[in-house]
């Protein structure tokens, strides 16, 4: 199978789809869980946190077995896992048994998922403009449970009305799992030296990767807060949000159109970690719920933007394939650990720390990219 043809990609953009379910239900399932089991917050926030962990840690372990086996056997296994573990989990009222089987369905299926379509996507021959439509296809799913998951469980009055879609969206990768290419193309002899010495540019990659998500997970964290703090209500400012989401697709689609006419992806990026800079800014004081869509969507939509490009970067200087699976992890360990950082700085009152540290990490995280892709340029990645 043409790792580059139309339906092995969109093969691939389904499998990472199925990779982030835990990522894109995550502002939903602890209230469920509350509501509809009683589980305390502390319990309902560790169940979505082991899922979330079990996908970076199987992103870590990827690294290990990626370029040595059947990636139609392991997506077939991983998205068997999810559907079962989704189906199960309706079923089950006891925590600890409850938290042991979302890990197992983040680490079995959902991460073994993520780490075979960013293989898969990694290595094909316009990684930026395919990850555009990666990224583009995660929101527009994202905006859509976000939209209609609650609704389910409102009319299910059971923690079904979040696992069971999910499955049935998972049940629908058994038929694109043919499409899929065997595995990653192991390379010829002659660039074993290169592919010994390929692994500083990818791990740089990973480090911008890893910085630029703490940013935007202290920004993203907080950033409904900040709109409370000033006088938005609640409700308000979950509104602005949601619209935030879904117009940023824009940004993934227009990474991918820019990919796709061969523009160097230094320049994009430049502008849009510029723009995020500044929109972290204005993302404070008195703001009417519109002010915060437009601020927000903003934001949303360079954030948008970049990933593709750091992600293609990552994947184009990586001719191992091995350092390209890790990108969830640092994306996870980024949104985890940037909000800590801002908590750590806050002041009674005051969450102009996330705004700092969105800014700061956005700016280092520019500072090492600009070598880096200086430097795959030269050497025509």
């Amino acid at each position: 199978m043409d790792r580059n043809a139309p339906s092995a990609i969109y093969a691939g953009i389904f499998v990472s789809v199925v990779g982030v379910f835990a990522l894109m239900i995550m502002p939903i399932v602890p209230g469920v869980l509350m509501a509809e089991l009683g589980f305390s917050k502390e319990v309902a926030a560790g169940v979505i946190s082991a899922e979330v962990g079990g996908g970076a840690l199987a992103s870590i372990l990827a690294m290990f077995w990626i370029a040595k086996i059947n990636w139609r056997a392991a997506a077939l296994t991983s998205i068997v896992v999810v559907i079962v573990g989704n189906f199960i989990s309706v079923y089950i009222t006891d925590p600890s048994l409850l938290t042991m089987v979302r890990f197992l369905v983040g680490f079995l299926g959902q991460g073994t998922a993520f780490a075979i379509g960013i293989s898969l996507i990694g290595s094909t021959s316009d990684p930026d403009k395919n990850f555009g439509f990666v990224i583009a296809a995660q929101v527009a799913f994202g905006v859509l449970a976000l939209l209609t998951l609650q609704r389910f469980v409102n009319a299910f009055d059971s923690i079904g009305g979040i696992y069971l879609p999910l499955g049935v969206v998972a049940l629908m990768g058994l038929f694109l799992i043919g499409k899929l290419p065997v595995g990653f193309d192991a390379l010829p002899e002659q660039h074993a030296e290169q592919k010994s010495s390929s692994v500083f540019l990818p791990i740089v990659g990973l480090i911008v990767m890893l910085i630029w998500c703490s940013g935007l997970g202290a920004m993203w964290t907080f950033v409904g807060q900040i709109g409370v703090a000033n006088g938005l209500e609640p409700v308000l400012a979950q509104q602005a949000l949601a619209i935030s989401s879904a117009v940023a697709i824009v940004g993934a689609f227009s990474a991918a159109a820019l990919a796709g006419k061969g523009v160097n992806r230094l320049i994009p990026v430049i502008v849009a970690l510029f723009i995020q800079m500044v929109m972290a800014w204005f993302l404070q004081g008195q703001m009417s719920w519109i002010e915060l869509a437009i601020k927000a969507s903003i934001f949303q939509i360079f954030w948008n933007m970049t990933g593709p490009f750091i992600m293609g970067a990552i994947a184009s200087a990586d001719t191992g394939g091995k350092v390209s699976v890790l990108i969830p992890a640092a994306q996870t360990a980024g949104f985890a650990i940037g909000p800590m950082i801002a908590v750590a700085f806050m002041t009674e009152g005051s969450l102009i720390a996330a705004n700092y540290t969105t800014i700061i990490f956005c700016a280092v995280a520019l500072l090492v990219f600009i070598p880096l892709a200086i430097r795959l340029k030269t050497a025509g990645h």
